[in-house]
């Protein structure tokens, strides 16, 4: 019995047991143990019922450039070399936004949905594989600990303390890919809303192609310069494009890098959320699981930054646009600055989004 008393305390000191205060499990983790029940039952119906067809967004008005024939005129057997540089840079910055506006379309606004990835739901049964029996083994112990422990005391209403907690950790690492699915689901839902509501009709297409479909970066994938062109009215030629159009490129490209990388953390949260989650029985380890969801959160609320910039730069734009197409030259001038501004706009919020989030109270701290 002296030995058993003596492995139980070897054990506690080394979990901190002994440091543990005895409480209710708080309210607050509850919440996200009723969104990983929600999560895995919104995935059990969409399995059971007939999917839905996405609906396809419209795709943007053909820029309109009118040609006037007998502009300009080249050297013999020359040409205008001067022209054809000119036209050359002008086309190689639009190929540059136009791919990098490409790259974000459908995964900028919208978060990472686990249960729509296959290749992260089949990691993540491979992080199960490990967590599970870690978590047996921890139920074993714990269940040691409370049958050699004392029916009275301190000690064994400590031990006893510990049970929910170990029970809320278990549920909650095998239920975390619903979680965030039910987290990711809610921010994409919300922001469509957001955009259905401020910008009228289909101006901007849906979530599957955001920002590619409209909005204020229209011009970067419509607009140009070519000298042997007039600049306006009813066309997007215009000779700031050559300025703009670079510094716009210059930042999408940023804008583009730094999103890839926020889909790359939004997987390996996904991954190591199985271990992070089950971090929370044991009070020693709380703070992990609690650092993990402030991530989650803190990418979640970049992307819900980011679209209501979307929004509002994108009814800036929409006065400078008739019928397709920008009245004057000065007009798609005004849209570039408005691309331009709210690309770096977006770039610059994660720096202070993500600190923001990071430095606010734990979302699990005790009651």
């Amino acid at each position: 019995m002296a030995a058993s008393l003596s492995l139980q305390t070897r054990v506690a000191q080394r979990f901190r047991l002994d440091q543990f205060k005895p409480r209710p499990v708080p309210r607050a983790v509850l919440v996200p143990l009723a969104l990983g029940l929600i999560g895995f039952a919104l995935w059990l119906a969409g399995h059971l019922g007939a999917s839905a067809t996405p609906a396809q967004a419209p795709a943007l008005p053909a820029p309109s450039l009118t040609n006037t024939a007998g502009q300009g005129g080249g050297i013999p057997f020359i040409g205008d070399p001067i022209h054809d540089l000119t036209l050359w840079y002008s086309n190689m910055i639009s190929d540059a936004c136009k791919a990098d506006i490409d790259n974000l379309k459908g995964t900028f606004l919208t978060p990472l949905d686990p249960m729509s990835d296959q290749t992260v739901t089949h990691l993540y049964g491979q992080i199960l594989l490990i967590t599970i029996p870690l978590i047996t083994l921890g139920g074993m112990i714990l269940g040691y600990l409370i049958m050699v422990s004392r029916t009275t005391g301190e000690s064994t209403y400590t031990v006893r303390a510990v049970t929910p907690r170990f029970v809320v950790g278990a549920t909650l690492s095998v239920l975390g890919i619903f979680l965030v699915s039910v987290l990711a689901q809610f921010v994409a839902a919300t922001d469509l809303a957001m955009v259905q509501v401020s910008i009228p009709g289909n101006a901007v297409g849906g979530p599957d192609a955001w920002p590619a479909a409209g909005g204020v970066f229209q011009v970067l994938q419509n607009a140009g310069f070519d000298s042997n062109v007039n600049q306006g009215p009813n066309n997007w030629n215009t000779g700031a494009w050559l300025s703009a159009g670079l510094l716009s490129a210059v930042v999408m490209t940023l804008l583009q890098m730094l999103a890839v990388a926020f889909d790359a953390v939004e997987r390996l949260l996904v991954l190591v959320g199985p271990i992070a989650l089950a971090a929370y029985a044991i009070p020693a380890t709380e703070r992990f699981t609690n650092a993990w969801l402030k991530l989650m959160l803190a990418l979640l609320a970049v992307r819900f930054a980011w679209t209501i910039t979307f929004i509002l730069f994108s009814l800036q734009t929409m006065p400078h646009v008739v019928a397709g197409n920008p009245p004057s030259a000065g007009d798609t001038n005004a849209m570039l600055g408005l691309a331009a501004a709210c690309a770096l706009l977006m770039l610059l919020l994660p720096f202070g989004v993500i600190p923001i989030v990071l430095k606010g109270p734990d979302p699990l701290r005790a009651p």
